[in-house]
């Protein structure tokens, strides 16, 4: 059973190294045709910062990162396809998104939104721009040794997709691509909820690791 389960992880981080239209597209890699911008607004904010105040929980301890200093997050949104399926792999709860916050979550996904220091997040994430930390790994040599050397006291980048919401804006949808080296990233999809005006992780699944 253990090697069955390191099996489809190792298949989905090889997915992931190698992209397709209709899986991940990270900022470092292309996008697929035809995006539409778009203008985040308040309430992706707010479950942005809900999922910043989150992150490096027990549940997974690869992501435990806050020891550094420095939080990089790139300055436009990245594309996932394939939020209804996984839900339960790798976490604590078996809670899913309901179909219509699936269905809204792949139609904004679609475009590119710019993100802005609007954070409400007790972290303050330094936001760079997506072209330059493609043009790291453009150039010859180890694209992450370059990486390191401008930005040293942070653990790679992060990026977040644009936020799909259920029909009464309760229920939100959103996935994080966190990316550290060759061999070293992982990939969610979170889910939250908005209880008593605030947002909430109720489930943080892991589609692969590298």
């Amino acid at each position: 059973m253990r090697k069955a389960i390191l099996g489809l992880m190792l298949s989905l981080a090889l997915t992931h190294a190698a992209p397709t239209l209709g899986a991940v597209v990270r900022a470092d890699e292309p996008r697929p045709k035809r995006i539409v911008p778009c203008e985040l607004n308040p309430e992706d904010y707010a479950v942005y910062s809900a999922i910043l105040d989150d992150l490096g929980r027990p549940e997974d301890p690869e992501e435990e990162w806050r020891g550094r200093a420095e939080m990089v997050l790139a300055d436009r949104t990245v594309y996932y396809s394939g939020a209804g399926g996984a839900w339960g792999f790798r976490s604590n709860s078996k809670q899913a998104p309901l179909p219509q916050t699936v269905t809204n979550f792949e139609a904004r996904v679609k475009s590119v939104c710019t993100v802005q220091p609007l954070f409400t997040s007790k972290l303050s994430p330094r936001i760079v721009s997506s072209v330059e930390i493609s043009d790291f790994f453009k150039k010859k040599g180890d694209g992450w040794e370059g990486f390191y050397r401008k930005y040293p006291k942070s653990s790679g980048y992060w990026a977040f997709s644009p936020v799909g919401y259920s029909n009464d804006s309760l229920e939100a949808l959103v996935y994080v691509d966190h990316s550290c080296g060759y061999l070293c990233g992982t990939g969610h999809l979170v889910l939250l909820e908005k209880e008593n005006g605030a947002w909430i992780v109720k489930n943080r699944v892991m589609l692969w690791i590298s």
